[in-house]
């Protein structure tokens, strides 16, 4: 029987690609595309609420007890904004495991021991604590060893947990992508090049679009001081003045956006502000 495993697609499990179990797939990737990532705490969470459902998906009566759920459930919502990406090696390495373990017609107990132990080591590798590695990684072994071995198919059911439980935990791991460098407001300055700002205003203003609703912080990025910050507007638009007045000169700058929990995300390329002969802003 040709039976198809669910395996979830770098931006989550909206987007999957169905592959058969007899297939030699790459289960898991570094890579995030720029569409249905999740960015905000509510985002994330929405997506670790749906992994009993997405866990249901090819086999919806299947046995799930709910304390191991949780378990890994609590394991993620640790893990939000606090990642990196994975190492592509302990990924590939990964890959390699649940090949090697789709292949067999039975789950072995060495087959359990290497599936969680490369799962362990690629969260490692993008920055997983070690509470949060041992949470998810202790309840998923639990639930393939002495749940999925008691039901039809653990192979199958075992390989998709934890392809499943990998992606989503590295997804919602990530910190706050990084915006695009702003652009001086017309009425602060002019814009010499994409990255590159001319004003005579001591406290100028800049504009630009993210995520609706996110904290965003311009800083210095010599000193790491933060000239300024504002929230994104419902579309996504933003207006960023400086809170204190620049003296003359070259100011090498950067954009980062902060989640409601106060997770600094990543940062944007240096763009430059140069203040010549400053005034005073317009009344």
């Amino acid at each position: 029987m040709d039976r198809r495993r669910y395996i979830p697609g770098p931006e989550g499990m909206e987007s999957r690609m169905m592959l058969s179990t007899a297939t030699a797939a790459t289960a898991v990737s570094t890579a995030a595309a720029s569409s249905n990532v999740p960015y905000t705490i509510q985002q994330k969470l929405t997506r670790i609420d749906r992994i009993p459902i997405n866990m249901r998906a090819t086999e919806p009566n299947r046995v799930l007890p709910e304390s191991l759920i949780s378990g890994i459930q609590e394991g993620m919502r640790q893990s939000i904004s606090t990642m990196h990406g994975a190492t592509p090696s302990s990924v590939e390495t990964f890959n390699d495991v649940l090949r090697d373990v789709v292949s067999r017609p039975s789950l072995r107990a060495q087959d359990a021991r290497a599936l969680n132990n490369a799962f362990s080591q690629v969260l490692v590798s993008a920055g997983a604590s070690t509470e949060v590695v041992d949470q998810i990684a202790t309840n998923l072994g639990t639930l393939a060893t002495s749940v999925n071995t008691a039901q039809g198919l653990p192979v199958f059911l075992t390989t998709n947990d934890y392809a499943l439980v990998l992606q989503m935990t590295l997804i919602v791991g990530k910190p706050m992508p990084a915006p695009n460098a702003p652009t001086i407001s017309r009425d602060s300055g002019t814009q010499a090049d994409p990255r590159t700002n001319i004003s005579r205003v001591a406290q100028p203003t800049f504009v630009g679009s993210y995520e609706a609703r996110a904290q965003l912080q311009i800083f210095d990025d010599a000193t790491g001081e933060v000239y300024g910050e504002a929230q994104s507007e419902a579309n996504g638009r933003y207006s960023i003045a400086f809170n204190r007045p620049l003296a003359e000169g070259t100011y090498r700058l950067r954009i980062r956006a902060l989640d409601e929990m106060g997770h600094v995300g990543q940062s944007s390329g240096i763009f430059n502000l140069k203040i010549t002969t400053p005034r005073s802003p317009r009344a």
